[in-house]
């Protein structure tokens, strides 16, 4: 790739102690995540793809190694508005209807106008939630849960997204859905960061960067169709 990494990560070691054990849940990571293109990390569960997630996003400090998050050289680091983040919990509120859940950044933002209103309606339709809208995440299945909270880290346009397994509750029709925003997010410049073992997801990815033990063991351009 070339020109300036919305993300990279140089010499990333992270270590947690269980009981009288350390794990070495990252090792010496190095990676550059570009504008426009999409990544997988793929591995067995415990290789370290959530915790790196949560070290790209801000969530866990890295015991040494050097982060920088910024869209060109010497300018401030991603806004928070910047980075969209999915993860496996999902984290929707239950106390608001799903177009709620979606247009929270909006409203955070001070960004809840007509065009704001548009963005999310436009995003819900895409990933076949927008008939939801004024249901509670608890009236809704699982991938319907999903759906909304990947529109509600897409709603502000972000230059990063990382998102942790986003197909893990889908069938296979709504996960090619899922993928495609994803991948039409990318086509409009964002970096995309995602964790899977869905070998259907990779194929939406322009590289793959496989994970074991906490460290990354190998690399591969894709090769979209």
């Amino acid at each position: 790739m070339t020109g300036q990494p919305v993300l990279r990560l140089e010499d990333i070691t992270k270590s947690y102690r269980r009981g009288p054990e350390t794990i070495h849940a990252l090792q010496d990571i190095s990676v550059e995540i570009y504008p426009g293109e999409m990544v997988a990390l793929v591995g067995p569960s415990g290789s370290g793809k959530t915790t790196l997630l949560n070290v790209m996003c801000g969530w866990e400090t890295p015991d040494s190694g050097t982060i920088v998050r910024a869209r060109t050289e010497g300018v401030d680091p991603l806004a928070w508005t910047e980075l969209g983040i999915v993860t496996q919990r999902l984290a929707l509120l239950e106390e608001l209807p799903a177009i709620e859940n979606v247009e929270l950044p909006l409203v955070l933002e001070d960004r809840l106008d007509a065009e704001g209103h548009s963005a999310a309606r436009q995003l819900m339709e895409t990933l076949d939630v927008y008939h939801l809208q004024h249901r509670r995440p608890l009236q809704t299945s699982l991938g319907e849960q999903q759906r909304t909270a990947i529109a509600r880290a897409l709603v502000l346009s972000p230059a990063l997204v990382l998102a942790d397994e986003p197909t893990g509750h889908q069938d296979a029709g709504h996960a090619a859905t899922v993928m495609a925003a994803l991948r039409e997010a990318a086509s409009r410049g964002a970096a995309i960061v995602i964790a899977t073992h869905d070998f259907g997801a990779r194929s939406f990815c322009d590289r793959t960067i496989e994970m074991a033990d906490g460290r990354t063991v190998g690399a591969a351009v894709v090769g979209r169709g």
